[in-house]
């Protein structure tokens, strides 16, 4: 998997007990209140970042150019974002919608069945399901698919508050980045279900249709 597998390795790793600021980084680990060594760059190897928890890995020389390193985490979407549909589920209000984007039919959404990482969270299909119509909104509001079919790979990491965080795209096709955002927005700290561990990573696929 991408950083998800960073994040729900770093969090088992160990224990679950996550490490307070005052408590000395682990082998290999620091945080932004570590001191440097010595004026060189602090990773000169590069470095496995955990976005959820704030630590970084420096690399061992022969990690450098692993091909299982995960991407950057992608930046969060702006709280503001227009034409996002709030987090909680309350109605949609996008604003005043941009001209240059022109409303298309709502597509339909299909909830392809999801991977999990430590663990599960039970019946999170069905709660993206749920919400498929907002997922529609989102595409429908900023573009429409750019053909008959499309896709949108999402992943997050669930903890025991049972919320979506860290939600990013892997993989999209005939989908906007206006629209990406408003998914990922919408479906940010949403309730997603009770993780049968802390943490667990979750990748699902949408499949997007055009109406008939």
């Amino acid at each position: 998997m991408s950083a998800i597998g960073a994040c729900v390795g770093a969090a088992t790793e160990g224990g679950a007990q996550a490490a307070s600021p005052q408590d000395p980084p682990a082998q290999g680990w620091i945080t932004a209140a570590t001191p440097d060594a010595d004026a060189g760059p602090r990773c000169p190897h590069g470095a496995l970042e955990d976005p959820h928890r704030g630590f970084v890995r420096c690399l061992e020389p022969g990690e450098a150019d692993a091909g299982w390193l995960p991407p950057s985490p992608q930046p969060e979407p702006p709280p503001d974002d227009a034409g996002a549909p709030p987090p909680d589920g309350g109605p949609i209000d996008g604003g005043a919608p941009d001209a240059s984007i022109v409303s298309a039919p709502p597509p339909l959404v299909e909830v392809k069945e999801p991977e999990f990482m430590n663990g599960d969270v039970p019946n999170v299909a069905k709660r993206l399901e749920k919400v498929s119509p907002e997922l529609a909104k989102c595409v429908a509001d900023h573009g429409g698919l750019s053909g008959v079919t499309g896709t949108i790979k999402l992943q997050f990491l669930v903890r025991v508050r049972g919320r979506a965080e860290g939600v990013e795209i892997l993989d999209s096709r005939g989908v906007t980045p206006d629209a990406q955002r408003c998914i990922r927005q919408f479906l940010k700290n949403r309730h997603i279900g009770t993780p049968s561990a802390d943490p667990v990573g979750v990748t699902v696929t949408l499949s997007l249709r055009a109406p008939r």
